[in-house]
């Protein structure tokens, strides 16, 4: 019996509640549809329009260059043999799975990390 009367009301709390979500989703989109169609945000909307080409332009120009910065601090300093051999600055790795190691830019002491 309780967990009928849970059941009862768990659902007359839904139909009620769906209502009640119902009516305040509809207020909430007539705000948006007003607030979307008033005049001032038009025009600025307009604005943006008329702008994001030029915007667009220069982020891609930017990219373009970040690109090119990224790509001449990566080449020469790693390679990939068809092989499977694999180096870069501070070691090697071969396909059968020996590894080359330089420390004598690491450990304790003078200008290395510790």
């Amino acid at each position: 019996m309780n967990k009928l009367l849970l059941l009862v009301g768990a659902g007359v709390g839904y139909v009620l509640g769906a209502r009640a979500g119902r009516e305040r989703y509809d207020a909430i989109a007539d705000q948006a549809n007003k607030l979307w169609t008033d005049p001032r945000v038009q025009t600025k909307v307009e604005e943006v329009k008329a702008k994001a080409p030029e915007v667009a332009n220069k982020v891609g120009e930017e990219a373009k260059a970040r690109a090119s910065e990224v790509k001449a601090k990566v080449t020469g300093h790693e390679t990939t043999g068809a092989s499977g051999h694999y180096s870069n600055e501070t070691g090697a790795a071969d396909s059968g799975g020996g590894l080359e190691v330089d420390t004598s830019g690491f450990g304790p002491g003078g200008d290395k990390l510790p």
